[in-house]
């Protein structure tokens, strides 16, 4: 019977993290503002849409990897564009950041992430977390987003990185390019105090 595995963090922390994003967009041509969905197909990978309602606040996303080329990325019908963006760069990072080390412990494994995790479940919780913070700046870039944000405002980073207004205005707080007056939101600014693992960081 197949067995299915949950993501393994890479314990690595948020800046290497995010500069890892910018080599994976860097070696795949992905730039700002790019539709996602090509990419997607370039890595071999499909995106489903599939029915079903908001339970407990929660959307049912998620990606199922079978190898590094043969994956599903699962999406509400009901949500956004931009909204779906956001998600699949954010289920993206578990294939690049997490199915990896899956896959050293238990080769020819199927990985399976959701957005939602168990919040009493430390390994999870942070997986998710990393996840995040790729997401972040694999979309928005931490140079063109401050400059761009600095001189044109949160609008026009919006459009420039075709994301929506809350997710510029979470990464701005987040880069602290505005006063973090609502620290309840800044997931992708949470900080993670363990030690390094570089050598997981390895391009697929």
């Amino acid at each position: 019977m197949q067995t299915y595995e949950a993501p393994i963090p890479v314990c690595a922390s948020k800046a290497d993290i995010s500069a890892f994003a910018g080599q994976v967009a860097a070696k795949y041509n992905f730039e700002s503002g790019d539709f996602i969905q090509p990419l997607v197909a370039t890595l071999g990978g499909r995106i489903e849409y599939k029915p079903g309602a908001c339970i407990n606040g929660k959307l049912p996303e998620s990606i199922v990897i079978r190898s590094p080329n043969d994956f599903t990325i699962f999406l509400p019908h009901m949500t956004s564009y931009h909204r779906n963006k956001l998600t699949t760069a954010d289920e993206l990072a578990h294939l690049f950041l997490h199915y990896p080390v899956v896959c050293r412990k238990t080769p020819n494994a199927i990985m399976v992430a959701t957005r939602w995790v168990d919040e009493n479940d430390a390994d999870q919780e942070q997986a998710e977390l990393e996840a995040n913070w790729f997401a972040a700046a694999f979309l928005m870039p931490q140079e063109a987003f401050t400059r761009i944000f600095s001189e044109r405002g949160a609008r026009h980073a919006a459009i420039m990185f075709g994301v929506n207004d809350r997710t510029v205005n979470l990464r701005a707080r987040s880069l602290g390019l505005v006063p973090r007056e609502n620290l309840a939101l800044q997931a992708w600014d949470l900080k993670w105090t363990g030690g390094l693992d570089n050598t997981s960081l390895q391009l697929l």
